[in-house]
């Protein structure tokens, strides 16, 4: 027997991450927009590491 209801939870689910993967396509290319645009020496790109930012929770002995 076909379950209907599990069918349309599926599809639901598929157009939902179908959604989620333009959304992040569409910052891609704005990404890449953005760096194939730059002119040197009125923009900077700032690469780091979020690891690197931190301050230290506390002494270190």
């Amino acid at each position: 027997m076909i379950d209907r209801q599990a069918m349309a939870n599926d599809l639901q689910q598929a157009r939902q991450a179908r959604m989620e993967a333009q959304a992040a396509n569409s910052e891609v290319e704005e990404l890449i927009w953005q760096v194939q645009h730059v002119r040197l020496g009125r923009q900077r790109i700032v690469f780091s590491i979020a690891g690197f930012d931190q301050e230290p929770d506390g002494p270190t002995h």
